[in-house]
């Protein structure tokens, strides 16, 4: 039989060695913290740098937009006061009776109180112009403006905005100006493209329309009409446009704006001037001087 051995006495008087804790003492602990306020005052450096810097960046861009907006409209005011002055030689030229500049100044009021952004600019720019053609050529204003608003969609279109052509003038052969190449357009409901003129600035492509109109037997005659509606009328029966719904367009556009009150006024104002002048008496020693 096996003898049995009792071990419990042994393994009770046996020593386990155990691993002593690790201490950082009072140098590493010292050590440990500096580093840590290092690496925390680092941090803190950076995103100081970080903000400082996303901060410049913000104020240059809003200094920047400020300026840029600032900019804008002193060169909009200089605009609009260039504008005004324009239109009030314009009215000095044709008459001095202060009735009828204020009565102009009145309508032209009105007509601009009848839109509002892109549209009213528009008519700020365009109305000084069509003025001036109607005065020294007698088409009239209304016919004008309605035309070149309905073409060019208040200046809208890419021949308005990049070429100054209000109108849709094609540059024929015998057209010698600059020109806008390959345009698209549409004839006769066929989609191709064009040569269309091209002009340096708003007043010279309106004085290039009323000299197209002057130039071209064809509409030539209807010259002088007092209406707007009736001129575009005549000129298209006379084969300016096949669009059946043109002269339903400008008729509406005219409504809108009030635009015949405009030909009214300058009218008036041509009568009146032409009244004037008859009734001044003759000096017969100035004619007799003249005559030499």
């Amino acid at each position: 039989m096996p003898q049995i051995v009792d071990l419990t006495p042994a393994i009770a008087r046996k020593t386990f060695a155990q691993k002593p804790k690790f201490r950082l003492g009072l140098f590493g602990t010292l050590v440990l913290s500096n580093f840590a306020w290092l690496i925390l005052f680092g941090i803190a450096v950076v995103s100081l740098i970080g903000v400082t810097q996303f901060s410049a960046a913000l104020s240059k861009s809003y200094l920047e937009e400020k300026w840029n907006s600032l900019q804008n409209r002193l060169a909009q005011k200089k605009e609009i006061e260039e504008r005004d002055m324009r239109i009030a030689r314009l009215i000095a030229s044709h008459t001095s009776d202060t009735t009828d500049v204020l009565g102009l100044a009145t309508r032209i009021s009105k007509i601009l109180d009848s839109a509002n952004g892109r549209q009213r600019r528009f008519l700020e720019s365009a109305i000084p112009e069509a003025m001036l053609i109607q005065t020294s050529t007698q088409i009239p204003a209304s016919a004008v403006l309605a035309m070149a608003i309905f073409e060019s969609g208040y200046g809208n279109s890419i021949l308005a905005k990049e070429y100054n052509n209000y109108f849709g003038m094609k540059a024929f052969d015998s057209w010698t100006g600059a020109r806008a190449l390959n345009m698209p357009t549409r004839d006769s409901g066929v989609d191709t493209t064009a040569d269309f003129r091209a002009y340096p600035n708003l007043g010279a492509g309106f004085q290039g329309y009323a000299q197209f109109l002057l130039s071209n037997d064809r509409y030539h005659k209807y010259v002088g009409e007092k209406s707007g509606v009736k001129f575009v009328s005549g000129i298209l029966s006379s084969g300016y446009c096949p669009d059946t719904d043109y002269l339903t367009h400008i008729r509406n556009i005219i409504q809108k704006h009030g635009l015949d009150q405009l030909d009214a006024a300058l009218e008036n104002i041509v009568d009146n001037k032409e009244a004037v002048a008859k009734s001044v008496p003759v000096d017969e020693t100035e004619t007799a001087a003249g005559a030499h």
